[in-house]
């Protein structure tokens, strides 16, 4: 995306004023096919453990080898992507990089093959984040950049609505590299209306409705430094509290199948995927709802206590998962992760809003860096899963971990969040 300075002089059309929003649902689309395919794998990895013989442990190691590249690639993403001009070309290249990478799963015939093709995906996939809030932050004005960044963001959810069902259907009624085949090559159709609507950013970029209230942000060349953004309190608020959170959205995308066929020897079949796919409607329905409580809040009160109010509200549903060990049914343990996931999704939504706020002219520098750190953590969080329960032989140790967790981020957003600190919002 080039340098664009002010609107051109020829008058805007009906798509030039509402280009932002075609744009949008491209990067929804996006977000959606980057979640289906980071989850295949864990909605196949009982017929692909079965397969190759992996006990919790190596499941454990495939189940992370994504989230440690995904975590590494994010320290050099987001600078790279501040810096890109040509995002029209570039970022196409990242989409058909992780779809293709998927798609070669379906072709492998060894452990160490699917191992290194997950390593791949990682890489190809962390750009994803970066990009996508970077050209939100670009393109909408502040009054519209939470529901457009929320709007993003439920492309995740509906990968994770959808993703169970599909994958399961693929692997028991064909094989499961089926499911790798469908869902990565997905993403080579979304080419097309990227290629249709991403045109002309300079001159379309700006057309904002009046009385945005604020000037737009600069394609690239922005003067705050790396070690400008290290030394704000508020970039550290944030790394603390995705460490703290982000471990506990892994778990349930990475081993949350597992969880289901290990502890209550729920079959793998379409049963199996109706349970997840309720308990991701949750995750969706926290996020979505979680943001309307803080608009609400936000009428009465500041807008850093609006949030600080549903963090507090988030982390006492996120804390049910203590209670999972004591489930006495399937039907209850759902309902617990329900709670849960309810929680983490009013969480999250606010999370990615703070990450837009640390320093707005290096937006995919921050998502990079906190990326980076937040992603570390979960991809050992995710491997740990499988030392736990290979010599536990079950999930308790795991939820006592995340409660840990869940209650050093919250004290988090009470000794960093503080107004002073996020001077840009």
């Amino acid at each position: 995306m080039n340098d664009p300075v002010q609107p051109s002089a020829p008058v805007a059309t009906s798509f030039d004023r509402n280009w932002r929003w075609w744009v949008l649902g491209t990067l929804f689309l996006a977000n959606f096919l980057n979640y289906l395919d980071r989850q295949t794998l864990s909605n196949a990895a009982d017929p692909i453990c079965g397969e190759f013989g992996l006990d919790n442990i190596q499941r454990g190691h495939l189940l992370a080898a994504f989230v440690y590249a995904y975590a590494t690639a994010h320290l050099g993403i987001g600078f790279f992507f501040d810096r890109v001009r040509n995002v029209r070309r570039v970022f196409p290249i990242f989409v058909l990089g992780w779809s293709l990478t998927n798609m070669l799963v379906g072709l492998a015939h060894e452990y160490t093959t699917i191992l290194w093709l997950r390593v791949l995906l990682g890489f190809w996939e962390s750009a994803n984040f970066p990009m996508c809030l970077l050209l939100i932050a670009r393109i909408f004005p502040p009054r519209e950049r939470v529901f457009a960044s929320g709007v993003f963001y439920s492309g995740a959810i509906f990968a994770a609505l959808i993703a169970p069902k599909l994958v399961i259907y693929f692997s028991t009624n064909y094989n499961w590299r089926w499911s790798f085949v469908v869902t990565g090559g997905l993403g080579l159709f979304w080419l097309v209306p990227w290629l249709l609507i991403f045109r002309e950013p300079a001159r379309r970029a700006f057309q904002w409705p009046s009385g945005a209230g604020e000037k737009p942000l600069p394609a690239s060349g922005d003067s705050t430094s790396a070690l400008d953004i290290l030394r704000r309190p508020a970039f550290w608020g944030v790394v603390l509290v995705g460490m703290g959170i982000i471990p506990g959205l892994y778990f349930m995308q990475q081993w949350l199948p597992s969880y289901f066929t290990q502890r209550w020897q729920v079959p793998y079949n379409q049963a199996l995927g109706n349970r997840l796919m309720l308990i991701s409607f949750f995750q969706d329905l926290g996020m979505w709802l979680g943001g309307v409580l803080v608009w609400i809040l936000a009428r009465r009160w500041q807008l850093l206590t609006a949030r600080k109010a549903v963090i507090v509200l988030a982390y006492g549903m996120m804390m049910s998962i203590l209670i999972l060990p004591r489930a006495t049914t399937v039907e209850v343990g759902v309902m617990v992760i329900c709670i849960y996931v309810f929680g983490l999704g009013a969480w999250l939504a606010i999370q990615q809003t703070f990450k837009q706020d640390v320093a707005r002219g290096r937006v995919a520098t921050v998502v990079g860096l906190v990326g980076f750190a937040e992603t570390i953590v979960s991809a050992f969080a995710v491997e740990k899963v499988g030392a736990i329960t290979q010599h536990t032989g079950g999930f308790n140790g795991v939820f006592i971990l995340f409660a840990g967790l869940f209650t050093g981020a919250v004290l988090m957003v009470f000794v960093f969040m503080r107004e002073r600190w996020f001077p840009s919002r």
